[in-house]
């Protein structure tokens, strides 16, 4: 991840990249802000809210696109002011480099970072050309061997092989219960329910316990409305995780008892608290998605199952409701 030494790509985290890498052609942009008599602060605010514009997920990748072009053109001697507007010729020499030791989606991922880097310093993009086009259809056939095996969805055998290694009478036992039947019951994205990284919490991102919750009877069965401040398809628009009672033979797999059961163990939290966390005699720990992962996957080996992902729970759950008669649409 090394690039040579440069006075515009001071050394920051990939998520500030985008913000604090710069061209000689960043200074027009500066000087744009200065005719118009705006003060340093105030130009240094705009900036900041272009840049939280994007999740922080996004943000962090478009920052490892915007290393692998910089690495690209210092390999080739490109002078700085040529890196921004980069040409169609250079756009096209970075991708045809890149196709066939990345898969095609990742080539457009850099890509994608590289026109958000363009467009927050006012730069004409040349992505959209032609050659950019058939290059990226040349990327996707030679990249078909990095492309990941197809995720196969969690299934009941799956969850109950979980649950007998969890003490649900526990604060993470509990936790870890209640996120996978709510990824699983309620189809959702585990990135929608836990935090990646302890340290990445986010109001904007992250839903807390302060969040809206709901319990209704429909048509004689309990369910419940979680409102999720983010999900992958709505974004900050937010979206609501909908979980109802299951009766009968699996009422064992209820994602409605099991998140009250969570709400009763993890009892009594400050409403800024991650809505998976859980106690401890220190305080209170944020679940994030890789320990979730690292629970459920020893479970799932130690039963002699299928590995699956994060995506499974979401697959399975979705495959369930097909099953069960639901319309796709409703889904």
């Amino acid at each position: 991840n090394t690039i040579e030494p440069s006075v515009f790509r001071p050394l920051v985290p990939a998520d500030r990249r985008l913000l604090l890498w710069t061209t000689p052609f960043s200074a027009c942009t500066h000087d744009e802000f200065e005719a118009a008599g705006l003060p340093l602060d105030l130009e240094a605010r705009v900036f900041q809210h272009l840049r939280d514009a994007q999740v922080d997920d996004t943000r962090s990748s478009y920052g490892v696109g915007l290393l692998r072009f910089t690495q690209f053109c210092d390999r080739l001697r490109i002078p700085e002011r040529d890196r921004m507007p980069a040409s169609r010729a250079l756009l096209s020499g970075f991708v045809a480099e890149a196709a066939g030791t990345s898969s095609g989606k990742c080539i457009r991922n850099w890509l994608n970072g590289l026109r958000a880097w363009h467009k927050l310093n006012g730069a004409d993009w040349n992505g959209n050309d032609t050659w950019i086009s058939c290059l990226h259809t040349s990327a996707d056939k030679k990249g078909l061997r990095f492309k990941r095996p197809p995720r196969g969805p969690i299934t009941p055998e799956h969850l109950r092989a979980l649950r007998t290694t969890l003490d649900i009478n526990t604060p993470m036992g509990a936790a870890v219960w209640s996120v996978a039947l709510a990824a699983y019951g309620g189809c959702r994205c585990l990135g929608e329910l836990l935090l990646k990284t302890l340290s990445g919490f986010s109001t904007t991102h992250d839903t807390t316990r302060g969040t809206r919750i709901t319990f209704n009877a429909v048509n004689g069965r309990l369910t419940c409305g979680i409102k999720l401040v983010w999900t992958k398809t709505t974004t900050v628009a937010s979206g609501e995780c909908i979980l109802t009672q299951i009766t009968g033979v699996d009422s064992d797999l209820c994602p409605v008892q099991a998140f009250r059961n969570h709400l009763h163990v993890n009892h009594s939290p400050p409403p800024d608290t991650p809505l998976f966390a859980f106690r401890t005699p220190t305080g209170w720990r944020y679940l994030t998605k890789d320990t979730f992962l690292t629970t459920s996957s020893a479970a799932y080996r130690a039963a002699g199952l299928d590995l699956v992902f994060g995506h499974s729970y979401r697959i399975g759950g979705s495959l369930a409701l097909l099953l069960a008669g639901i319309a796709p649409r409703s889904l």
